[in-house]
């Protein structure tokens, strides 16, 4: 389809040597991917990553990732500035929203476009606010191992109890990313809280970050911080959890950024106040 004679404009799905496309527009905008992000996303559902071009040219990006038949996740839903008054976005997130078929659907959106979202039908959760620490480095707790001692499947069944679905084609990706660090907190063989921490464009983001408690949080906030060489630290909590507001207020972290939880069909029962961390604003 074309806005005139001379303009060629298709949407296909992405390859993966294009994956870095939507990782660079993503930290055009201020969004702060973490280095490996895009082939463990990509990974995840290699059908559901969308490009958009003109003139063979790419304008625009769209990840629309099923995670199984009931529940998936729209992110990556960039168009380049000078095209955003076309209607290029609205076929992009059509397109999106097609691929994921019947299911509910999670969206991180930005503050600006929620009434937007509301009028296709995505309905309010609640907020997700970005912290930033700096200048705080701590020690690994003796308390804490490495995930990588740890039996997948046990991680994979914890994660489980804070997400909508099941991700293990995701997780699995996640906890061997390069540039990276997981831990978790256990006790007689149970565990009571992981997280994930990755080097990002700008400093290190901490993603999930999943605890049984306040203290168990801490913890481990402390632990995966040791891995940021005294670099910044970023944090997205969801907004309810009052306790990972102490938990921010405590290192005197600074917000920097925030967007909207919505989805489409039904809000999930979601623990979010066991939820210190979510995972990312592009699968949710």
């Amino acid at each position: 389809m074309s806005d005139n004679n001379y303009d060629r404009f298709e949407i296909r799905q992405m390859n993966i040597e294009e994956i870095s496309i939507p990782i660079e527009y993503a930290h055009r905008e201020g969004w702060n991917p973490g280095l490996e992000d895009g082939f463990c996303f990509y990974n995840t559902d290699p059908k559901g990553f969308f490009i958009a071009l003109l003139n063979d040219k790419p304008i625009g990006t769209a990840s629309a990732v099923a995670y199984n038949n009931d529940f998936g996740f729209i992110g990556f839903y960039i168009i380049e500035p000078e095209f955003r008054k076309n209607i290029y976005g609205m076929m992009l997130g059509k397109k999106a929203l097609e691929y994921m078929g019947g299911r509910n659907i999670g969206i991180d959106g930005v503050v600006e476009r929620v009434e937007n979202y509301k009028n296709i039908g995505f309905i309010y959760s609640n907020q997700n606010i970005r912290y930033c620490l700096k200048n705080l480095k701590f020690e690994i707790d003796k308390s804490i191992t490495e995930v990588k001692h740890i039996d997948f499947d046990k991680i994979l069944k914890y994660d489980t109890k804070h997400f909508p679905v099941e991700r293990k084609i995701f997780l699995s990706n996640w906890l061997k990313m390069k540039n990276s660090l997981a831990l978790a907190v256990t006790s007689q063989d149970e565990i009571l809280g992981y997280g994930v921490i990755r080097k990002c464009f700008n400093g290190y983001k901490i993603g999930p970050l999943f605890a049984e408690n306040y203290e168990i949080a801490d913890t481990l906030f402390r632990g995966l911080t040791s891995y940021s060489n005294n670099d910044e630290v970023f944090l997205d909590i969801p907004e309810p959890n009052e306790m990972a507001k102490q938990l921010v207020k405590k290192y005197n972290m600074v917000k920097v950024f925030e967007t909207v939880r919505m989805y489409l069909k039904e809000i999930p029962n979601l623990p979010l106040q066991n939820i210190f961390g979510i995972t990312s604003f592009e699968l949710g």
